[in-house]
């Protein structure tokens, strides 16, 4: 019972995950405004420019 549960939320999270760098992906192109992301792709965007910003 234990393994379902857990099963069922790691693929609730996974999609959360993949919706939200597919919106991330929609951001960067220019077709949605930064106003409009959800939140956990903001956390990715900000997570992008901060390794970013230390690869210079």
């Amino acid at each position: 019972m234990a393994y379902d549960k857990r099963y069922v939320a790691q693929k609730r999270q996974r999609r959360r995950r993949k919706t939200a760098k597919a919106k991330l992906k929609l951001y960067e192109q220019g077709k949605l405004p930064h106003d409009k992301l959800p939140s956990l792709s903001k956390r990715f965007l900000s997570r992008k420019m901060r390794a970013l910003k230390r690869a210079e």
